[in-house]
């Protein structure tokens, strides 16, 4: 008898909430939201004109049903009713809902307990919100956000690269060298440096023109890029010259590098069309830091000295120092 009392009492103070009108016109007319109540059981006893247009469902056909016909995820409204024992109260959390005809909504749902003056359960009132437009915003800038992360990265690959050669540029090769330069332990640094020049180059544009030019130079970085290690730093310096910047490399170590380059380029004829291929040739400079230079620029600067004197020596050959060539003849 004494708990058809307290049930009775629950249900009075449950109705007693409901019927104020303050609430009432909370809930039915000024909320432009859904708003749901339900009985300690989580039964659908209130379900406004709002909810109906959000869901599809006609009253008649969720009242006394329980809310998880709203939200079929299991789990997921498993962790609000945890929530909801544990706060008494959730904010804004989203989940799948379950519309009538059509496909699940995006549902942003906040809820409160209401509790008698005893503290007993009278029910819950859930507020949801269709939160499928502002998902489709978040999405929209998801996607506008990836593709402007891909349109700064080309933009800034296109910043560090020679379009031609596909080979990094004279500052970005620099930049790279500096920072390997600085990985390395205090006074410890090794790094090779050659510097390459296509010979008589203009003769070549001049000949034939040039888009023979250009295909010689995208020959020449393709060369390059087959003979480098990984982590080795290529680059076009500009015009027909080019640089490699080799990580851990001695003067020796250096100066065979480009000696295959040189042996590379000469063994290779570039095809110009399907009746003409034309055979270059490259000069090359060496140097090597600690055993030429302190520091990158002044490694760069003997380099290229040593580029000019292996073109005043006439031309396809590697000088590595003032007193040995490399060459082909």
């Amino acid at each position: 008898m004494g708990r058809s009392n307290a049930a009775l009492a629950r249900r009075a103070d449950f109705l007693a909430v409901l019927a104020d009108p303050d609430l009432l016109q909370l809930m039915l007319v000024a909320c432009p939201d859904a708003v749901i109540v339900a009985s300690p059981e989580d039964r659908i006893a209130l379900y406004t004109g709002a909810s109906e247009s959000l869901f599809g469902f006609a009253p008649v056909e969720v009242l006394g049903r329980r809310m998880g016909l709203l939200f079929p995820d299991r789990d997921a409204w498993r962790r609000v009713q945890q929530a909801l024992d544990s706060d008494g109260y959730v904010r804004a959390v989203e989940l799948a809902a379950r519309r009538k005809e059509g496909p699940p909504l995006a549902a942003a749902l906040s809820a409160a307990r209401v509790a008698n003056r005893f503290g007993e359960r009278l029910g819950t009132v859930y507020y949801i919100r269709d939160h499928s437009a502002v998902r489709e915003i978040e999405d929209a800038l998801r996607r506008n956000n990836a593709q402007l992360s891909t349109l700064v990265a080309r933009l800034d690959h296109l910043a560090r690269h020679d379009p031609l050669t596909r080979l990094l540029n004279r500052a970005a090769a620099y930049e790279a060298a500096e920072n390997i330069l600085l990985a390395f332990p205090v006074g410890e640094a090794r790094l090779g440096v050659a510097i390459f020049d296509l010979d008589r180059f203009k003769a070549v544009n001049d000949s034939y023109g040039h888009l023979a030019g250009d295909a010689v130079l995208e020959a020449f970085g393709t060369i390059l890029r087959q003979q480098a290690r990984s982590g080795d730093v290529i680059a076009r310096f500009g015009g027909e010259e080019f640089v490699a910047f080799l990580p851990g490399a001695g003067l020796e170590d250096a100066a065979r590098f480009a000696e295959r380059i040189r042996e590379a380029v000469q063994a290779r004829p570039v095809p110009i069309d399907e009746t003409l291929a034309i055979t270059v040739t490259v000069s090359a400079g060496v140097s090597a830091i600690p055993a030429c230079a302190e520091n990158l620029e002044e490694a760069v600067r003997i380099a290229d000295e040593r580029l000019y004197e292996a073109k005043r020596g006439g031309r396809n050959r590697v000088v590595a120092d003032p007193g040995s060539q490399r060459n082909a003849a």
